[in-house]
């Protein structure tokens, strides 16, 4: 019989439970990947229990969810992100996203890519996107309200501090434990606040040469929910699965020798920055949303 994850995780203070690993859609949405593969995917995730899916408007992934979401909403933690930054910006996206879900709601609402003060000031403004995603809560399309970010752990803790948001997704692989720390800046604020934790590049995108160690230290740090991980095979799907499912905390020796694995990479990545070629590209994320998509808040305060 073939291995079902189930929902047993606390989704910080919301009443949900998670399964402990949730579908990255982001590798569904690539121009090769037809709309009957990723159908395929999906339905194959979600009979294995994997019921938490992560899609964002920029990941190209939302009308493929929205084709399975047709009949199967009701299975699913469904998630998407906003990138604007005004108030009318998120809900104009945010209504978009929902056709192509083809659903009236989603479960979780994320202001997506917060890696600087400014983009925080900018989510934060009274014009802002959070206020943008407390009327469509109100207006009911969303359950819950969350923010991301990849490079910079102690802006979405400031961020915790400011706001109340019911979950936060963070980079929090072995690669970013020594690099920028998440674990350290954080995960101690997100639980002092109840909020759910969602791990990403669990797999350093795909560069970490042990999955199975990888996956365990994210699944093993203290407060995490659910790790997205990005997938495009079902075979990755079964793989990840029985991870999740025989799940243990990594041992001390284990962690050190999963740090010895991921340093070669790090130390390739250096040099690799430098020439414009990196493949660990969140690491250097310095973007202000609001800028780059020319949404920035009219109130905002820097």
């Amino acid at each position: 019989m073939a291995t079902r994850l189930h929902a047993t995780r606390p989704f910080g203070a919301t009443g949900i439970t998670v399964p402990p690993i949730g579908y990255g859609t982001a590798p569904l949405g690539k121009k090769h990947i037809s709309r009957h593969h990723a159908e395929r995917c999906l339905n194959h995730a979600i009979d294995s229990g994997i019921t938490y899916l992560d899609t964002s408007p920029d990941y190209g992934s939302e009308p493929h969810v929205g084709a399975v979401m047709s009949e199967r909403r009701q299975e699913v933690f469904l998630a998407t992100k906003v990138n604007k930054r005004s108030r009318q910006g998120v809900l104009e996206e945010l209504q978009k996203s929902l056709e192509k879900l083809q659903t009236d709601h989603v479960d979780l609402i994320q202001v997506h890519a917060v890696s600087t003060l400014a983009d925080l000031e900018q989510a934060l403004a009274p014009d802002g996107a959070v206020a943008g995603l407390e009327e469509a809560r109100r207006q009911g399309m969303v359950r819950f309200i969350g923010i991301t970010g990849h490079a910079r752990p102690e802006i979405l803790a400031h961020a915790l501090r400011q706001h109340r948001f019911d979950s936060v997704l963070c980079a929090l692989g072995i690669i970013d434990h020594l690099v920028s720390g998440a674990d350290a800046f954080l995960l101690p604020v997100a639980q002092e606040h109840n909020t759910a934790v969602i791990a990403m590049k669990v797999l350093g995108h795909g560069e970490n040469p042990n999955i199975e160690r990888s996956l365990r230290y994210s699944l093993g740090l203290p407060g995490v929910s659910v790790a997205i991980l990005g997938m495009d095979k079902t075979e990755q799907i079964d793989e990840n699965v029985e991870i999740a499912a025989s799940f243990t905390p990594l041992s001390q020796a284990e962690h050190d020798q999963l740090v010895d694995d991921v340093r070669p990479l790090l130390e390739k990545e250096m040099d690799l920055e430098q020439k414009g070629k990196s493949k660990l590209f969140w690491l250097h994320d310095t973007k202000v949303m609001g800028w780059e998509e020319k949404d920035e808040p009219a109130m905002v305060a820097y």
